[in-house]
Formats: structure tokens, C-alpha cells, sequence
């Protein structure tokens, strides 16, 4: 089943983001608390690039494939024109395993840190009016039994309240707010790596309740956007021409 391997991977990375912040609970206040739960915070960010990353490379092995078993399919030119070095080609392997491989290799010096990027890099397995942070879907988030109000702005009691015309300038908002959202966390993990947390003068200060709602928020971005592209990617596959043996093949 499509994105099988990145949600595993991605369930065990964030545990190990977990198992961190569990022991830096356990180290006495200070700095060296404070490292465990920096720590914690950049596993949980490496956890989500990771993910997106591997989300990309299973699409593309797969519409790859597809388009092996059907090359009268015209897929879209960003995937059409795809540069896959020769020897992943030509090395042994099953055509999955070596699609897979293929991908991998296109992505594995990109980095997938902020909403605009992930949503670039995944779009084009939607189809029109379905991408990734669509007004509607994002409005779906908004309501889901997991949805926190710091990531949108608004609570879906809040949402579910408007009326016409006000809930399209409530989506655009609550997309802004997300982003927004996001771009603290991935920054904060950047601020992490490249100056030790110290973005000015004086380190960060830091706490375990922090850490606790970064990788919630991470959880349920990365949730949401696992479904969508569950369900999208069949669609796609299909409004590109790709026959019903031909989906069933590359899906399986």
C-alpha cells in the first residue's frame, strides 16, 4: 500500500523525538536539560523532513512505474522530465525497488522545512483544486478531533460558527496562521544546528511543554497530510489515464 514505509518511519522517529524529551523530564533543570530537550526538538523536526522526503520519493517511484507499464500516459512535465541517474536504471532489482531507489536519489539532498515547500514538492500528485493546503481541506484540519488552536488561529467551535461569505477569509487566515506556525518550529531546529540555539546573543530558553506541542503539531501536520495524499494519489493516477490493472500494480 502507497506511503506504508513513510508513516512507519516516521512513527518510529517521532518516538525516538518522544523518548528524548521523556528523558530530558528526568535530568535536573539546567543547561544540560535543556540540550536533552533541544534535542528532542530536532529529532522531531528531522522526523517530519524525513517524512515528506520519503512521501515524494514513494509517489514518484510509483507514477514512475506506472508510467513503465503504460508509456502512452502523458504524466505531468515536472515528473516527465525528471532526471534519474543512469544506474539506478540499470541496476538489479525488481521495478518497484528500483523506481524507489531512483527517487530517493533525486531527494536526498533536499531539505522539506517550511509549508510552501512541502506543498511545491507534493502538489503535483493532486489534482486540480486538491492540493496539498487547499482551502477546503485545510478547513477539514481545522475541525479535526486533533486540531490545536495555536495552528490555525481559531477554534473549530469558532469555524463551525461562520456563515458565507466569512469562511473563505477564515481559511486564508488559518492557512497563514499555520505556516506561521510552522515556520517557528522548523526555525527553531535550524536555530538548533547552526548556532547552538544562540540566534543572537543569549541561548533560548526552552522548556519540555514546548518540545511537547512541537511534535504534536508535527504529528498532525504530517497525519493530515498522509491522508490527503492516500486518497489523492489514486485519483490522480486515474485522471492522468493510467488504467485500472495499471493503478492496481504500482498501488499495491
Amino acid at each position: 500500500m502507497i506511503l506504508v514505509t513513510p508513516e512507519r518511519h516516521f512513527t518510529e522517529d517521532i518516538a525516538r523525538a518522544r523518548a528524548l524529551l521523556q528523558h530530558g523530564a528526568g535530568v535536573a533543570p539546567g543547561l544540560l536539560q535543556d540540550d536533552v530537550f533541544r534535542s528532542a526538538w530536532m529529532y522531531g523536526v528531522g522526523a517530519a523532513d524525513a517524512f515528506f522526503c520519503d512521501v515524494y520519493a514513494d509517489l514518484v517511484s510509483r507514477t514512475l512505474r506506472a508510467k513503465q507499464l503504460a508509456p502512452g500516459v502523458v504524466i505531468p512535465d515536472r515528473l516527465n522530465n525528471l532526471r534519474v541517474p543512469a544506474i539506478t536504471v540499470i541496476r538489479p532489482g525488481h521495478d518497484g525497488w528500483r523506481w524507489r531507489m531512483a527517487a530517493r536519489e533525486l531527494i536526498e539532498k533536499e531539505s522539506v522545512l517550511s509549508i510552501s515547500e512541502i506543498g511545491s514538492l507534493l502538489n503535483c500528485f493532486c489534482r486540480d483544486g486538491h492540493k496539498v493546503f487547499a482551502e477546503n481541506r485545510v478547513g477539514g484540519w481545522i475541525v479535526h478531533g486533533d486540531a490545536k488552536m495555536r495552528c490555525f488561529g481559531i477554534t473549530p467551535t469558532e469555524y463551525r460558527a461562520l456563515r458565507g461569505g466569512a469562511i473563505r477569509p477564515a481559511r486564508e487566515a488559518a492557512l497563514k496562521h499555520l505556516k506561521k506556525r510552522f515556520q517557528i518550529i522548523f526555525q527553531r531546529r535550524n536555530d538548533c544546528i547552526h548556532n547552538c540555539d544562540r540566534p543572537k546573543v543569549a541561548v533560548q530558553r526552552i522548556s519540555g511543554a514546548a518540545v511537547e506541542k512541537a511534535l504534536e503539531d508535527l504529528e498532525f501536520l504530517a497525519a493530515r497530510i498522509h491522508e490527503a495524499l492516500v486518497n489523492e494519489f489514486p485519483e490522480f493516477l486515474q485522471g492522468l489515464g493510467f488504467a485500472a490493472l495499471v493503478r492496481a500494480r504500482v498501488l499495491a
